[in-house]
């Protein structure tokens, strides 16, 4: 991998001229902005090497300078240099080790609607559910279960199956407070997934959040599944989405939806983002009624 970093290092200085700044061990670089730089090296144009991602946070949304890094090198580089990005990029290893390996849910997995109600571990994971505010309807809909068993044992498991209903990725919730351990995900790249694509109407408003407990009460929604938007929910939003982004992350990352309006409001998508700001400790369960009366309004 460090052979990698180095080969994108220096093709992205063969192209951006010499960095500015480095952070998270070199894998965050920050160059001049080869559009809006006004000589006073700014260091405005940063590129994560480690999501393939780069933005200029002075002319991104009015020019358009973010995006893949791979468009980077088809609007600055040179075939040559394209070409050799393609070669050493993060991703062509993360490609080869999803094709090998075929998600299953885990072992003993039952959907909710087919367990036994007065059993006491399948009562206390309904009694879970209907703490968090999750309906029949909901439960229904997201073919929510549950397992008994296995590395997964004692935990709501909610899967995600891509646009062709193939699983792709699940998230596995213990429901009691006792555990340690609240989450424990697949040894999967959740980045390489849009969780629950075959859901998705994408000429419909798209609201992203965070988490999928979160995504269950939005409409249209897409989980992150972090705080942060990977490189192909990115690319996807821009190619497929025809209608509004809204942006609707927890209380405690107002900074985050900020930055991610940022990111995401720059061409096509100009104008289409919106943003709305939970506060005093709100989450998406509590966003009840129409979620447009919660947009705000960045000045």
């Amino acid at each position: 991998m460090e052979d990698e970093i180095e080969v994108i290092t220096e093709l992205l200085t063969e192209v951006l001229g010499e960095t500015k700044k480095s952070y998270k061990g070199s894998l965050q670089l920050s160059f001049n902005c080869p559009i809006c730089d006004d000589g006073r090296s700014k260091g405005n144009f940063e590129v994560n090497i480690e999501k393939s991602v780069y933005h200029c946070w002075s002319c991104g949304d009015s020019e358009g300078t973010h995006g893949p890094l791979g468009k980077l090198f088809d609007k600055f580089g040179t075939k040559k240099q394209k070409k050799l990005y393609l070669l050493v990029r993060p991703d062509e290893k993360i490609d080869k080790v999803d094709k090998v390996v075929k998600l299953r849910l885990p072992q003993g997995f039952i959907k909710i609607k087919d367990t036994n109600p007065i059993y006491p571990p399948h009562k206390e994971a309904i009694n879970y559910l209907k703490s968090r505010g999750i309906t029949d309807d909901i439960i229904e809909k997201y073919d929510i279960g549950l397992t008994m068993t296995g590395d997964y044992g004692g935990r709501i498991v909610i899967p995600s199956y891509d646009k062709d209903k193939e699983l792709n990725y699940f998230i596995a919730r213990s429901w009691s407070s006792s555990s340690k351990l609240k989450y424990k995900n697949p040894q999967t790249y959740k980045d390489k997934i849009i969780f629950n694509e075959h859901l998705i109407d994408w000429d419909r408003d798209i609201i992203i959040c965070e988490g999928v407990f979160d995504s269950l009460f939005l409409p249209n929604s897409i989980p992150m599944l972090g705080k942060h938007l990977s490189d192909l929910l990115f690319t996807t939003l821009y190619e497929k989405s025809t209608a509004n982004i809204i942006i609707c992350l927890d209380s405690d990352a107002w900074d985050n939806s900020i930055k991610l309006y940022h990111t995401l409001n720059g061409g096509k998508l100009y104008n289409r983002i919106k943003l709305i700001k939970l506060v005093d400790d709100k989450d998406a369960a509590d966003l009840r009624g129409n979620i447009y009366d919660y947009f705000y309004e960045i000045k």
